[in-house]
């Protein structure tokens, strides 16, 4: 009877943990592809799809602060858009208030405009809580939800077409990508020079050097955006260069290219422009970019591993690239 008893005890218990355990594993591992469709066939050219997006952006004061056409592999005739907006309170939020500004790296929205031979055009963009998770943490993932439906229902609403849900890239049930060259946020940030001073002054003063730097640059980069905000923590440009869009949708659309759709990988148009972040840490003012490896995983791992292994020069390339253009810069 005792015995009876105890089995029953530890019944209860294991249950019990596989209760919590669960209820964990349903809090904290949804699976979010790092961008989201939100409709397909939807009517009108690419210029006037993206003059409703930004009229329905700034409608809901998000600011646009960018917009730029992809360069898409030789003889590809369809059109890709990207358009980068801000929000001031979603970043106060998104950044603890400034107490951890290096989430800034999850900042902006970029949505793309793209066309397909499969779907007509599409309008998707990033998957607000798959970023809000990794560069913010689990605790505002269920704010980034209501953001992102919202701006999703606004967008639909302005450019009609089909309802389209359909998460996809790389889909992950954790923070961070794994395996080689991923890893951890804020591991991944590659710091390329610091300042001692974190005022408001000073990042603004440092800032003005990273933009010398990129007007000035000779690897062909262009400046996209820049989103300035200093009282909490930090100014954040993105750049982008036509060589390496050709290459980032040619690479992810390896596996999954057909004879009548070449570059699907023209659906990866909203990881551009590339981040480069001068941001307060500290007493210190630091001027920092994303590992490109890991970036690379990030918004490109579905292109699988074979990929990877026949570009491995490619990441560092870039890198090296955007380093010599800010390092140019903050030598004046």
């Amino acid at each position: 009877m005792i015995k009876f008893i105890e089995r029953k005890l530890l019944l209860i218990m294991v249950l019990g943990f596989l209760s919590v355990f669960g209820g964990s594993v349903n809090a904290f591992a949804a699976t979010y592809g790092v961008f989201t469709q939100l409709a397909v066939n939807v009517p009108g050219s690419p210029s006037s799809i993206v003059n409703k997006v930004k009229s329905a952006l700034n409608s809901v004061h998000w600011n646009v602060v960018g917009t730029t056409a992809m360069s898409l592999p030789k003889g590809d005739t369809h059109k890709a858009i990207v358009i980068v907006a801000t929000n001031s309170v979603y970043n106060k939020y998104m950044v603890d208030n400034g107490s951890n500004p290096a989430a800034a790296f999850g900042l902006p929205l970029r949505v793309a405009v793209y066309t397909t031979p499969t779907q007509g055009t599409v309008v998707s963009m990033l998957n607000l809580p798959a970023l809000a998770r990794t560069f913010s943490g689990d605790s505002y993932v269920k704010y980034a939800i209501e953001v992102n439906n919202m701006l999703k229902n606004t967008i639909r609403g302005a450019v009609g077409g089909s309802v389209s849900n359909q998460q996809y890239g790389p889909m992950r049930s954790g923070r961070f990508p794994g395996g080689i060259g991923g890893g951890s946020f804020p591991g991944s940030i590659s710091q390329i020079s610091n300042y001692s001073g974190s005022t408001n002054s000073n990042l603004r003063g440092v800032a003005k050097l990273v933009e010398t730097g990129i007007s000035h640059n000779s690897g062909r980069w262009r400046l996209v955006y820049e989103i300035s905000q200093p009282s909490i923590g930090f100014i954040e440009f993105g750049v982008t260069r036509n060589s390496t869009e050709r290459h980032a949708v040619a690479i992810d659309s390896g596996v999954r290219a057909t004879s009548a759709y070449r570059n699907p990988g023209i659906d990866h148009a909203p990881s551009f422009p590339i981040e480069i972040l001068v941001y307060r840490d500290g007493k210190y003012t630091d001027v920092s970019m994303l590992g490109e490896m890991w970036r690379m995983k990030y918004y490109f791992s579905d292109a699988g591993i074979l990929a990877f292994m026949t570009h491995m020069g490619m990441p560092g390339s870039i890198q090296g690239s955007l380093k010599q253009m800010v390092l140019y810069g903050l030598a004046y």
